[in-house]
């Protein structure tokens, strides 16, 4: 599963949802078989591989039972999802990426509890506890299953080029030590940073993972519960967009940061154009699969000297399958469950693991099929974590994450905010709507 993840929310028209094979499940071609429809946000590569892969396995050895599986463009995943249950046409299978990225559908009721299954012995208790648990439980009941766990806590970094212009990376520690890398990558002809932030996720992220330094992740679960009287304009949490900011203001962003998209970015910094490069932990199946995967390192983020957060503070997400209710008869449920039990046996997860992955199911995380950037993931962020959060526009309203906080990392590189009215707005927004998370965090300091 993976992202690449996140999703901007351009417009889809409902009618693209129209096309053949992407109707209503049901019985295939008057047979006896239940046909249920599966779709996925992954577009390309290896996740989408593994998706048909597994897909073609299960409909082999479940003759009952017939997954039609469809792809859909990343960028638009969730807006086709949002059309899909506004006009009562959702497939019985979906991937989501966890909180109120699931949870969005679940208030419209029209997401399957799985409750009673995942209390089966066996069942529930094979997943990851902790975020992965939370990711789909809300309001007591289970909505659908982790499978895989994404951090954001990751710097990579071309060996080659750093290694050209003197730069170590195991002496880059603390946000100084990056700029200062950045301002000599700079200052040489290089490239600093591949970057493209249209979309407006990437720059949050980046954000997000200062944001845990300046501020913490026990703070950031309080500015998202709104009940500890943190408000985003608070000076730590400006100091954070303030960082970001200066990153563009000095120049060490590529030429496109406004206007490239994520793909684009990612696509020169692995044709080597950029000595570093900021994303997820699932840019790592990207650089499995490269012919040149073995020129790129990653780092943990780095602290921010006087922060409050430290190296353990980390955005931990966990992303899987659902069921909509047109899972609505007992064949369909009891062929729906079915799938979904079986492709979080270890066996199938493990397919995720060889392409880069953290399996959400324990079992499945042999550290002899992960690459070594992926254990290196786990050993500094999964097992170390001190304190954790979501993504942000998971568990805030639309206003607050994907409006105010995603267009605001825009408006920053183009010189139509600054990191103080920046943060204002994402104050303003939230301030006008209740949070939509379910999270009521601790206040003590």
């Amino acid at each position: 599963m993976k992202q690449f993840r996140r999703t901007a929310l351009a417009g889809i028209a409902v009618m693209a949802l129209l096309v053949t094979g992407c109707s209503a499940g049901g019985t295939a071609g008057g047979s006896d078989k239940i046909r249920l429809n599966y779709w996925s946000e992954d577009d390309s590569g290896p996740p989408l591989a593994m998706d048909k892969k597994l897909v073609a396995e299960f409909n082999k050895t479940h003759p009952g039972t017939e997954i039609v599986f469809r792809s859909i463009s990343n960028a638009s995943f969730f807006t086709v999802m949002r059309n899909a249950f506004t006009s009562n046409n959702p497939p019985e299978i979906f991937q989501h990426e966890g909180d109120n990225n699931l949870f969005q559908f679940v208030r419209e009721d029209q997401v399957l509890a799985i409750t009673d299954w995942w209390n089966q012995p066996g069942n529930g208790d094979r997943f990851t506890t902790g975020a992965p648990w939370q990711s789909v439980t809300y309001k007591g009941e289970v909505y659908g299953i982790p499978l895989t766990i994404n951090t954001t806590n990751e710097i990579y970094y071309n060996k080659k080029i750093l290694s050209d212009n003197g730069i170590d990376p195991a002496q880059l520690t603390s946000w100084p030590d990056y700029m200062a890398a950045f301002a000599k990558l700079k200052a040489a002809g290089v490239t600093p940073v591949a970057y493209g932030n249209s979309e407006g996720w990437p720059g949050s992220q980046w954000f997000y993972n200062l944001l845990a330094k300046t501020a913490g992740a026990k703070k950031i679960n309080q500015l998202i519960a709104r009940n500890c009287g943190y408000k985003w304009t608070d000076p730590d949490v400006v100091q954070a967009a303030q960082l970001y900011t200066d990153i563009s203001k000095q120049g060490y962003f590529s030429q496109g940061k406004a206007s490239d998209d994520s793909n684009t970015a990612a696509a020169a910094f692995l044709g080597g154009k950029g000595g570093f490069y900021y994303m997820g932990n699932w840019l790592i199946q990207q650089i499995v699969d490269a012919p040149n995967g073995n020129d790129f390192g990653m780092n943990t983020f780095p602290t921010v000297p006087g922060g409050h957060g430290g190296t353990g503070d980390v955005l931990i997400n966990a992303g899987g399958l659902a069921l909509s209710k047109k899972v609505d008869t007992p064949e369909k449920k009891k062929a729906a469950l079915e799938f979904l039990e079986w492709i979080s046996q270890a066996k199938q997860q493990q397919e995720s693991v060889k392409i880069g992955n953290i399996s959400a199911v324990p079992a499945a995380n042999d550290p002899t099929l992960e690459s070594p950037l992926t254990q290196k993931v786990v050993a500094e962020q999964i097992k170390t974590s001190t304190g954790s959060f979501p993504f942000i526009e998971h568990v805030t309203p639309k206003s607050v994450g994907e409006d105010a906080i995603w267009q605001g990392s825009v408006a920053v590189l183009t010189g139509q905010a600054t990191p103080q009215s920046w943060m204002e707005s994402v104050e303003k927004a939230a301030a006008a709507e209740p949070p939509t998370s379910t999270l009521k965090a601790d206040c003590s300091s």
